[in-house]
């Protein structure tokens, strides 16, 4: 089908980012993604982080009305100050309040200035949605798979969650069950064989996804050190890992959101 031919082809020219002799530093890079994301969330962090790729955030504007409480890192408000022109300090005075939480597992972060039953700060229907979009706060780029809430609730459920508040995680769903329907037992033990296998190019498509996983999760700056530690030029764009993450997530998961093959 044109869905699988088209991952393959993906999964197969992100063989081109490779270095010249190969990954470099791999073992310790591993040892230290798995200290950022322990290896027991790791099935549930590479469905998610497929899922976050292939969903398109619709900004209708209901994780901006309905979330209790928006955490903020320093980086965040160096950011989005940059982009509303202010000074960091005004930002984070007119912006921002003291974190809910206390101590050093919080660090410098804060929240953002948002009273319960009330929307964000820069909610704007008339967008519609969030008008720093561009600059929006890590936590926010994350939503909804990988939040470290819906991780924690992933691997106590042994399931990956979907989101019927979220219009676009239905539209998702939708797509990957009429794959589903359209393919038939020999193409999906195709696939089943494809990914259980140890080929190079399934190896590499598993490291680049759990990269862009690092990437959504804790930004660009900390997803791009572990790839020039792993010798590569940058870390691959969405579009290069869209047509291989389709299936790949269709394979991971049944119609119910468990585990399969991974």
């Amino acid at each position: 089908m044109e869905e699988i031919d088209r991952g393959i082809r993906a999964m197969q020219a992100l063989q081109k980012l490779l270095p010249q002799g190969g990954l470099k530093n791999l073992g310790s890079v591993k040892e230290e993604m798995d200290e950022m994301i322990s290896p027991e969330f790791g099935p549930y962090f590479l469905a998610n982080t497929a899922l976050h790729l292939l969903s398109v955030c619709e900004r209708c504007g209901r994780c901006c009305l309905e979330e209790k409480g928006i955490a903020v890192s320093i980086d965040d408000c160096r950011r989005i100050a940059r982009h509303l022109g202010l000074s960091l300090k005004r930002f984070m005075r007119d912006y921002t309040r003291p974190h809910d939480l206390l101590g050093e597992q919080v660090g410098s972060a804060r929240m953002l200035g948002k009273k319960e039953g009330e929307p964000c700060p820069f909610f704007d229907n008339s967008l519609p949605g969030c008008r720093i979009h561009p600059v929006k706060p890590q936590v926010c780029v994350a939503a909804l798979y990988l939040t470290k809430m819906n991780l924690l609730r992933c691997e106590e459920q042994k399931k990956v969650n979907d989101f019927p508040i979220c219009s676009a995680d239905e539209r998702l769903r939708a797509r990957i069950a009429d794959f589903r329907s359209r393919l038939d037992e020999d193409a999906k033990n195709d696939l089943e064989s494809l990914f259980k296998s140890a080929r190079p190019e399934v190896e590499l498509f598993r490291l680049m996804l759990r990269l862009k996983g690092m990437e959504i999760y804790f930004g660009n700056e900390r997803a791009a050190l572990l790839a020039r530690r792993l010798g590569l030029a940058r870390v691959p764009g969405d579009e290069e890992m869209k047509g291989t993450a389709f299936v790949y997530a269709f394979n991971l998961l049944d119609s119910e959101g468990k585990i399969g093959v991974m």
